[in-house]
């Protein structure tokens, strides 16, 4: 209770009623405030969140996001052979990695390799490249294409870079269609793990032939398999 006839109690009084007024005040601000953000925030996760054929295939995305990132393992893979069979890892980083893209530096990288490869080993090099080849090939596939589902359900991708090379018409109403199956990626990634696999046994070999290192510590696998070739559907 406040004592009326006491002029600095009702002073007191009514500077206390003022600040609760504007704690109050500030208050509401901040719930607005956070409700703005929070609202801001969900509009956002919305925006940005862009649901993809592989919210219901994550095992087949799991694979294909794989295949794409680890790609460079290969590339590098041919970096350090080419240092080793040419003695200098410098020269090799540098010529490989000034240079723009997959098919050129495969091809510097062949270039500084071939000739130093022991003899028993061209042939083996020669396919180990040329599955190369085809990982660059399936990386290239999946990193510019676009991936969907078929009314059936089924998991499946435009190969927008083939459809460009195409002269006629596109027809985004009517984009050809190819599966993608588990056999297909399980197929692609085991392609991939066998070029690695070889392209470090090789590696071993240059080192033995200049006296460095006298153990292999994994196997050749020859032949390598093409792998499977994606089916069209549509």
């Amino acid at each position: 209770m406040v004592d009326h006839s006491d002029p600095l109690a009702v002073k007191r009084a009514s500077q206390g009623n003022r600040a609760f007024r504007l704690a109050q005040k500030g208050a509401r601000k901040r719930v607005i405030a956070d409700g703005r953000q929070k609202a801001y925030s969900t509009t956002m996760a919305v925006i940005l969140h862009m649901p993809t054929a592989f919210d219901r295939f994550k095992r087949e995305g799991d694979l294909i996001g794989r295949l794409v990132v680890e790609y460079g393992e290969l590339e590098w893979d041919l970096c350090l052979l080419a240092g080793m069979a040419t003695g200098d890892s410098d020269a090799a980083i540098k010529v490989m990695y000034r240079a723009r893209g997959e098919a050129q530096r495969i091809a510097l990288g062949d270039a500084l390799v071939r000739k130093h490869i022991p003899s028993r080993f061209n042939q083996i090099y020669s396919m180990t490249i040329a599955s190369l080849k085809r990982c660059t090939a399936i990386r290239n596939r999946y990193a510019h294409t676009h991936f969907t589902t078929t009314a059936d359900g089924e998991l499946a991708f435009v190969d927008i870079e083939a459809l460009a090379r195409e002269h006629g018409e596109a027809d985004t109403a009517r984009l050809p269609l190819f599966g993608i199956t588990p056999e297909l990626v399980d197929d692609e990634s085991r392609l991939f793990h066998q070029v690695a696999q070889n392209l470090r046994y090789l590696n071993w070999e240059v080192q033995a032939a200049k006296g460095i290192s006298h153990g292999v510590t994994t196997h050749l696998i020859d032949p390598i398999k093409p792998p499977i070739t994606p089916q069209r559907i549509l």
